[in-house]
């Protein structure tokens, strides 16, 4: 390979950088080649094989992210750290060719011969055009800089890139000492040098170690050909790297042995992204280090299972774990034991990955004893709910079921966990399992409890359900499973208002995911009359002392009543029972939630 197209060489080609893979001749055709690797996978036509004959290997998982283009090509030319930083901060004003300046002439009062220019005014104020000359004079004060960007610079620093590489025989020591960027701007707090020419870590050292008040350093999209250290280049990098506190390597597609050897140099680290990297999992044999760390990025990766991040439980201090945007499903992969984080991990997203089980979020507090507040959204669990009867349920009714499991969770989806809130879901929760006893036989019934650890807690907080299984031999999934079967009647006030001829009982099976609304349209339909002037009235069939649920819903009874009342197993001396009833009210509320048991009978009543 020419020394001037060694294997890792950066280059940029119209603003396109790229990473030389292969230099040589191409099969079937004349002259030599370069075969490159687009940090874009998408500027590309192959993944460095042609004709059926691999040339080159990418390091990205795309198939476009390669393609050969000739040696003579003219490259883009690279810029120091000081020519970008001008480049950028203190470049001469510009002249936009799609801005016309308009001057307005007029005569000279003193001198009528003469003629000057007038200021142009809009509403009383004179129009200035130096706005971007004020920018740039305020910028070109390039040591007053705190915040410096450089993205997409070119940059590259030849002066700390000359170790030995295929094809070079120079083989120089990193000089000491510099000070051509403390000199310009020795005030930067914050740095990105994402996407540049750089090939060596060192490079990026040697800018660091001239900023003694660096505390945040950004190198996404940077290709490192290496990132090797001898011992007193490391002990330079440490001093380089002693007050950032932030690190984002995103874009590196840096292996995560190769992580793990860089981040030991930042002794302070609190923050690391480390997304769009292509990791599959991280090995147990090169943990992360340093042990400082609070927030941790591994978003759009390739990970599949949490135990895949098992190293991460030697993180005494992590506070924060982001992994969304990958294609987690299980809790630990096949052969893996289950992982237990640190207590003081409190914070976990987890949203855009592929969970679909009620077991995966069963267990996320045995993985994160700490956990706190979760984000789950954006997961097929959600998007494909069903009951224990059947009834489709909503991502809402989703994240309701997880408050409910999940009874150390203070936030969801970023949203505080209300106390009225978490009684809501616990109590959804509860009428969830007993469904699902409902429709499960007895002698299964220990499975389903076994699934739900929670419950025995549940029913001492809110009261053991009463289960009631049915003894139908219908398929719980099944269409006439989901069906309630309807015995309706006219009340006097319907029966005086419905034409001669009509009905005045019937039998009707309504689906019992209809809301309140359908039903009333159908009952409105049936009888001749509009549906919103109608009143439906469950008759239950039980018996309750004066005063207790007649007619009232679910709020007509009193918390203070004893269960004995409640089901009319007592009453007080002196009093009177009478049939308990339930106005089903018009609104979006499912059938299915107002009544107990697979068959209800109905009176129908004008308001």
């Amino acid at each position: 390979m020419a020394a001037q197209f060694y294997n890792g060489k950066r280059l940029s080609f119209d603003g396109q950088l790229c990473t030389v893979r292969y230099y040589g001749a191409v099969k079937g055709t004349k002259g030599e080649w370069l075969g490159v690797e687009w940090d874009d996978p998408e500027r590309g036509k192959h993944s460095g094989e042609n004709g059926g004959i691999r040339y080159f290997e990418c390091l990205s998982k795309s198939s476009t992210a390669g393609s050969f283009v000739r040696p003579t090509r003219q490259a883009d030319a690279p810029r120091t750290f000081v020519e970008a930083l001008r480049a950028k901060y203190a470049s001469d004003p510009f002249e936009d060719p799609h801005v016309q300046i308009v001057y307005v002439s007029t005569k000279d009062e003193k001198n009528p011969l003469m003629r000057k220019d007038k200021p142009i005014r809009i509403s009383g104020k004179e129009v200035e055009e130096v706005g971007f000359d004020k920018i740039r004079k305020q910028l070109a004060d390039l040591q007053e800089l705190r915040i410096v960007i450089l993205d997409g610079m070119r940059m590259s620093r030849p002066i700390a890139t000359l170790k030995e590489r295929q094809g070079s025989a120079v083989d120089t020591a990193w000089p000491e000492n510099l000070t051509d960027i403390k000199e310009t701007c020795p005030n930067i707090v914050e740095l990105d040098l994402s996407r540049n020419l750089f090939e060596e870590w060192r490079e990026i050292a040697s800018i660091c170690e001239q900023l003694e008040k660096l505390k945040s350093l950004r190198v996404d999209g940077n290709r490192f050909r290496d990132i090797s250290l001898t011992d007193a280049e490391k002990a330079r990098c440490v001093s380089a790297f002693a007050n950032i506190k932030t690190l984002k390597l995103e874009d590196t597609l840096l292996s995560w042995q190769g992580i793990t050897s860089l981040t030991p140099l930042f002794h302070d680290l609190t923050q690391l992204i480390l997304s769009s990297n292509t990791l599959t999992y991280l090995p147990t044999t090169s943990p992360l280090r340093p042990t400082t760390l609070t927030s941790l990025s591994l978003e759009d990766n390739l990970l599949t299972s949490i135990s895949s991040i098992s190293p991460l439980t030697t993180l005494p201090h992590l506070h924060r774990l982001i992994i969304k945007h990958n294609t987690i499903s299980t809790l630990t992969a096949p052969g893996s034991p289950l992982p237990v984080f640190s207590p003081s991990l409190t914070e976990v997203d987890l949203s855009y990955n592929e969970i679909a089980s009620w077991d995966f979020i069963q267990g996320l507090e045995g993985v994160f004893p700490g956990l706190a507040a979760l984000r789950i959204a954006h997961n097929p669990l959600y998007h494909s709910l069903q009951a224990a009867d059947g009834r489709s349920l909503s991502p809402e009714d989703g994240y309701m079921l997880t408050i409910g499991r999940l009874g150390q969770l203070k936030s969801l989806n970023y949203s505080p966990i209300t106390p009225k809130e978490r009684l809501n879901s616990e109590s959804y929760y509860l009428s969830h399992i007993a469904l699902a006893l409902t429709h499960t036989p007895l002698d299964l019934a220990s499975q389903i409890l076994a699934s739900h650890p929670r419950y025995a807690f549940l029913c001492a907080e809110y009261g053991e359900p009463v289960i009631t299984r049915s003894t139908s031999t219908i398929p719980p999934n099944s269409l006439a499973a989901r069906l309630i079967k309807f015995t309706l009647h006219l009340g006097p006030s319907a029966q005086a208002a419905v034409k001669p001829g009509t009905p005045t009982s019937f039998v009707k099976e309504i689906p019992m995911g209809f809301s309140m609304y359908s039903v009333l349209g159908l009952v409105g339909k049936k009888v001749g009359l509009p549906p919103m002037k109608l009143r439906l009235v469950w008759e239950t069939g039980d018996w309750v002392g004066v005063g207790k649920a007649v007619g009232g819903g679910e709020e007509a009874w009193d918390s203070e009543s004893s269960v004995d009342d409640w089901e009319g197993g007592g009453e007080k001396e002196g009093g009177e029972r009478v049939p308990r009833e339930v106005e089903m009210v018009a609104g979006t509320r499912l059938v299915g939630t107002w009544i107990d048991g697979m068959e209800a009978t109905v009176r129908v009543e004008l308001k």
